[in-house]
């Protein structure tokens, strides 16, 4: 039983490996073809990996960044991330018997403004921190390598960080220099400096906590409680106790547990998003490959299962194909993507010099890094490849060596077009439900005019055969019989060129629905004449603002009839994140017109004049799980307060955010800000607007963290960027187009091998190479016309869809019939199919007559 055993099992290996070394005699024979096919997997393997090795990198970069001036054992912040009266934090934290010391700091980041003085070099941003000299040392210990630290009581003086000299030499110990603060410029003057425990991404200014709170509009305000605790306390023991004690309202963490900024891993799950996409269309175009390539080997693969090769074997055989086709693809990708990450971490560093203060980073060669693309590229082929294989199996000797009838093809193409046209029929149904099946229906569109593609080849054939013949005469005619010949093979085509085409027309309709929607919400936004703003608008978290002198100042300019100003903080509501806008409602309906979707003007600022209410953008609506009407609880520097949705509207300084806009008496009162992040000034009718512009610009010499712009001239600029960043939409329309072109260039190649007998028939009758190549041509043009036109449907189908769904997420944009869209996806696609075919119509022509009949 055991000799038995052992021979099946060495019979079973050896023939395991007599179908790997088919499957690479018959990749190694076609060289071309596996290239081709190789390639749609080595995209999106190099995004993943690349993504992967520098990724670990940016966020270690990030939370560097957010390191503080203290190493101590628990932070204590205020849940909503505002400043609070130190008192009851501090008295709660005296009463605990394992505390050895505590400080309270302020202390703020924000960016520098652009037309800084020389005197701080290459510094983009900093940090201030406010600390106590007389309690600071109890809790951490500078050590100092030039100079002395501050004195209790000392003002106007300020330590840094000894690495700071490293992007700006010139401050030295002595060096006097200007500082943007809420009031205004403030001189300070470097008395030492210290150097850090660990390296900071962010340089920071060490002043006395009383000078902090005047810079940032602070009074008598902290916004961190930094905690010492005796040598051998129990540290969760003892967190546990003061969370307990200090509430809900407040939050403890090791300062060394900070997290990473969520945007980053927002942009690289973006870019994984990409790569993935990428990934798809690579296993699409294997898999149609692979369809081919089973009706190429019709009749090889019945040989063999004629001489006793069994249904597992078969599959077998091609499965191992694309698995090795998935190896060489994934360790070809892995190669580009080491390239790409190198590249990308360059220009990361470069930021980062620039912006911040870090070392070098280096690529993360983790085993997350090598296991992810190892896996997922093979993977993705060997599934792509299954289903042809699947159907190679299940062939009979008897099915695989006789020819598929023609009746048959026929049968096989209606049923597919009937098919086809139900899952059309239920996807226009669903789309035209709204938003919530619109995307699902726009997915199900494409699915159904690819099973549908068989049926559509005849009718297309007949329909733009004209068209080719046209041009190339008796070989257009040739090239329709090819194409409606095989109705399978033409549908496998142009279902590759087909997404292409459909990913050009989305975009170009995605693209004028999102800058219809941002030129309403631009019209409303900068309704004001001029607009007084920070270095960043929608985002405010490094933003310095001005006390509330600077709007009094303006306002007492002879030309100026209102100023209206912005008031910003962050916060939480059930955990998630929140943006706030503090607005001044007596004023800000005068210069700036909110887009409302649930709501009305009137009711909604009269219910935030009333008490706490809010007007939530769409985006937060959906993103927090919020309708109109509904109450929620927000946390606050003074604890959890109720707020109720009193509209849903949005403007484009809230655009994309989750924003809730809220009166500047409750910022007051629940968050301590009274800081204006951003100003809009009406003017008197008749006013010179230009040399009003002059004035406020003489303003805001003392704060040159603002600038001022005539507010339609700064919407035409914004709409100009704005119309100039959505060339990106197009690259990444492009790069689809990439696998399409492949799909095309591969089956057109099949196509030629395997009818290299019938090419050389038509030769042998007295055939010319240019005519084959014309036929080739033909075919190619036809088969780019057809696939375009699928496109140019699909895509229409799922913009409209997709343009839709958008809605659930509060952006309502029109749809626009994408007419230039269509127009260049019409053309794209048609050239894109003729360069595809020049490669196999010049191997057609120049194949020799005796070796084409000879062929097998």
């Amino acid at each position: 039983m055991t000799t038995q055993s052992t021979t099946h099992t060495h019979g079973r290996g050896a023939t395991t490996w007599q179908m790997t070394v088919m499957a690479l005699r018959y990749l190694g024979g076609r060289k071309l073809r596996t290239t081709l096919t190789t390639l749609a997997i080595v995209f999106g393997v190099a995004l993943i990996f690349s993504v992967n090795l520098v990724l670990p990198g940016m966020r270690e970069l990030f939370n560097q960044s957010m390191t503080t001036v203290t190493g101590t054992d628990v932070s204590i912040t205020n849940v909503a991330g505002g400043t609070f009266d130190p008192a009851p934090v501090m008295d709660v934290v005296d009463r605990n018997e394992d505390v050895q010391a505590a400080v309270g700091l302020l202390y703020r980041q924000f960016v520098l403004p652009d037309d800084k003085s020389d005197v701080l070099g290459d510094l983009s941003q900093i940090q201030i921190v406010g600390v106590d000299p007389a309690l600071v040392d109890g809790v951490y210990h500078f050590v100092m390598s030039e100079g002395r630290f501050l004195e209790p009581g000392e003002s106007g003086s300020v330590i840094i960080s000894s690495s700071v000299t490293d992007l700006a030499p010139q401050l030295q110990v002595g060096s006097t220099f200007s500082l943007t603060t809420v009031g205004g410029l403030k001189t300070f003057t470097v008395v030492g400096m210290y150097t850090p425990e660990s390296p900071l991404a962010v340089p920071q200014f060490i002043v006395s906590l009383s000078d902090a709170q005047a810079a940032l509009d602070q009074p008598s305000m902290i916004n961190t409680v930094e905690v010492l605790l005796k040598p051998g306390a129990d540290h969760d023991a003892v967190t546990k106790e003061l969370q307990q004690a200090l509430g809900g309202s407040y939050t403890l963490d090791d300062r060394a547990a900070t997290s990473a900024l969520p945007s980053i891993d927002v942009g690289f799950a973006m870019m994984s998003l990409f790569a993935a996409l990428a990934l798809f269309l690579g296993a699409f175009l294997i898999f149609n490959t692979f369809r081919t390539v089973v009706l190429e080997r019709r009749r090889d693969l019945g040989m063999l299962r004629a001489i006793g090769a069994t249904r597992q074997q078969i599959t077998q055989t091609i499965l191992v194909e694309g698995l090795i086709q998935g190896i060489l693809g994934t360790l070809i990708g892995m190669v580009l993507g080491y390239l790409l990450a190198a590249a990308l971490l360059s220009g990361i560093q470069s930021l980062a010099d620039y912006v911040t203060f870090v070392g070098d980073m280096k690529l993360s060669f983790n085993v997350t890094a090598f296991a992810v693309p190892l896996i997922v590229g093979p993977l993705v082929a060997l599934v792509a490849s299954y289903w042809p294989a699947r159907a190679a199996g299940r062939m009979s000797p008897l099915e695989a060596l006789r020819p598929v009838p023609a009746a048959g093809l026929r049968h096989a193409a209606r049923w597919s077009l009937i098919a086809g046209g139900l899952c059309v029929a239920v996807a226009v149904a669903l789309m035209l439900t709204g938003s919530k099946g619109a995307t699902f229906g726009a997915v199900l569109f494409m699915g159904g005019m690819v099973i549908a593609a068989p049926g559509l080849v005849l009718p297309a054939s007949r329909l733009f055969g004209p068209l080719v013949t046209l041009w190339f005469n008796r070989e257009g005619d040739l090239a329709q019989g090819n194409v409606a010949r095989q109705p399978g093979r033409a549908a496998i085509t142009g279902s590759t060129l087909m997404i292409g085409v459909a990913s050009i027309v989305m975009v170009a309709a995605m693209v004028s629905a999102f800058m219809d929607l941002g030129q309403d919400l631009t019209d409303g936004t900068f309704a004001s004449d001029i607009m007084i703003l920070p270095q960043s608008i929608a985002v405010y978290d490094n933003v310095l603002g001005a006390d509330q002198s600077l709007a009094g100042d303006i306002q007492a300019l002879p030309d100026v009839e209102t100023v209206s100003t912005l008031r910003a903080a962050a916060t939480t509501t059930d955990g998630a994140p929140l943006s706030l806008l503090g607005i001044d409602l007596s004023t800000f309906r005068d210069v700036e017109t909110l887009m409302f979707e649930e709501g009305n003007a009137d009711d909604a600022f009269a219910a935030l004049s009333a008490g706490r209410g809010a007007i939530v953008t769409p985006l937060g609506a959906s993103t927090l799980g919020l309708k109109y009407g509904d109450d929620f609880v927000i946390e606050t520097a003074e604890g959890p307060q109720t707020y109720k949705v009193v509209a849903l509207a949005q403007d484009l300084l809230t655009f994309k955010t989750t924003t809730a806009l809220i009166s500047q008496e409750n910022m007051a009162a629940d968050f301590h800000k009274s800081e204006d992040v951003l100003l809009m000034i009406n003017l008197t009718p008749g006013a010179d607007k230009d040399a009003a512009l002059s004035e406020v610009e003489s303003l805001l010499a003392g704060y040159p963290q603002f600038t001022a712009h005539l507010s339609k001239d700064y919407a035409d600029t914004m709409m100009e960027t704005t119309r100039s960043a959505t060339v990106m939409f197009y690259i990444i329309a492009a790069l689809i187009l990439i696998p399409a072109g492949l799909g095309l260039l591969n089956t057109l190649t099949i196509n030629v091998l395997e009818r290299t007998r019938e090419i050389g028939m038509i030769r042998a009758v007295g055939g010319s190479r240019s005519q084959v190549r014309r036929m080739v041509t033909g075919e190619a043009l036809l088969l780019g016309i057809f696939g375009a036109a699928m496109g140019v449907l699909t895509g229409v189908a799922i913009s409209y869809g997709f343009i839709a769904a958008f809605s659930f997420i509060g952006w309502d944009m029109p749809y626009t019939f994408p007419v230039a869209g269509i127009i260049a996806a019409l053309i794209i696609g048609i050239l894109l199919a003729l360069s595809a075919g020049i490669m196999p119509a010049r191997s057609a022509a120049k194949l020799d007559i005796i070796r084409a009949l000879q062929y097998e």
